[in-house]
């Protein structure tokens, strides 16, 4: 099983121009997490949630995806985070997060399993909750407690509007980066973290040196740049008719490990034997279920059967 730790929350989504909202089960764990049991992977979840209506339908949610839920905690009289994404053209979204007395960003070293089972062989986190206090500092340390014995998947995923101490954020970053097996981080991140233009070829060959057996940085439409032991190679996405971009990032990152699960990686031991050529042809994988998520409203992600139909057009 893959344990995906972090968010729980709505994205309420605008159309460019538009006046009405569309509320769609969202956050950035989480779409990992839909992805990964989407394409066959046993699949659970650490997370809080509130009792309210939205906290509800996202409980449902994870059951009707076959997500498990027996690291959920529910938090009556808290509410849910609400995510407003306001679609630009291209697809690109622009986000506000209310969250203020949210559940998922209350977790406390109480919420967290004493120990996890035997068949738990990777954990993912990420995204808002490296930001948000308590749970900011709560994931952090549970992250760096686990990473020598499991997995450890990081997609740090910046939403600079939540971050209120840069300072002590990119000194998490930092460490959970070292800690990881495998990172990924958009351009637009890295950017944020650097404060100006980067190179991102250069970015995953530093962090593959790192700590890292696998560091890829994602350019959007451009594509993907996976490095492995310094060396680096750039797997171009694949055009198609953006509807919007949301998730998109997220299904790169459940593909390639559903994928590095497929070919016998997901553990300590076995990704020290991963070559580039190997991460890259994973990584042609994970580009082409990004591509397909892209065609859909919100993080719809593909199934197994829409990326091997994908890839063999």
């Amino acid at each position: 099983m893959i344990l995906s730790c972090g968010e729980a929350l709505f994205d309420m989504i605008q159309m460019p121009g538009g006046t009405t909202i569309e509320p769609v089960v969202g956050g950035s764990t989480l779409n990992v997490a839909l992805g990964l049991a989407r394409l066959g992977q046993s699949t659970g979840y650490l997370t809080k949630l509130s009792t309210d209506h939205f906290g509800s339908q996202l409980a449902d949610f994870l059951k009707r995806e076959g997500i498990g839920g027996d690291f959920v905690v529910r938090a009556p009289g808290t509410q849910t985070t609400l995510a407003f994404a306001f679609l630009q053209p291209g697809g690109h979204a622009d986000y506000s997060f209310y969250s203020s007395g949210a559940s998922d960003r209350s977790m406390s070293p109480a919420d967290l399993p004493t120990s996890l089972p035997a068949d738990i062989k990777a954990v993912h986190f990420g995204s808002t909750l490296l930001a948000l206090e308590p749970a900011a500092t709560t994931f952090t340390d549970y992250m760096l407690k686990l990473a020598p014995d499991l997995f450890f998947s990081f997609d740090p995923n910046v939403r600079a509007s939540l971050i209120t101490d840069r300072p002590l954020w990119l000194d998490r970053f930092d460490k959970l980066m070292r800690a990881a097996d495998f990172i990924k981080a958009s351009i637009e991140d890295v950017e944020w973290m650097v404060g100006g233009k980067a190179d991102a070829a250069e970015t995953a060959r530093a962090w593959s040196l790192a700590g890292p057996k696998i560091a890829v940085v994602t350019d959007g439409g451009v594509g993907a740049t996976v490095a492995v032991n310094g060396e680096s190679v750039f797997v171009p996405a694949h055009k198609v008719d953006v509807i919007d971009t949301v998730g998109a990032g997220d299904t790169f990152q459940a593909a390639y490990l559903a994928r590095l699960s497929e070919r016998g990686f997901l553990s300590k031991s076995a990704i020290r034997g991963i070559d580039l050529a190997s991460a890259e042809d994973i990584a042609t994988f994970a580009v082409a279920a990004a591509a397909i998520t892209c065609t859909r409203r919100g993080a719809d992600l593909p199934r197994r059967a829409d990326v091997d139909a994908f890839l063999s057009q």
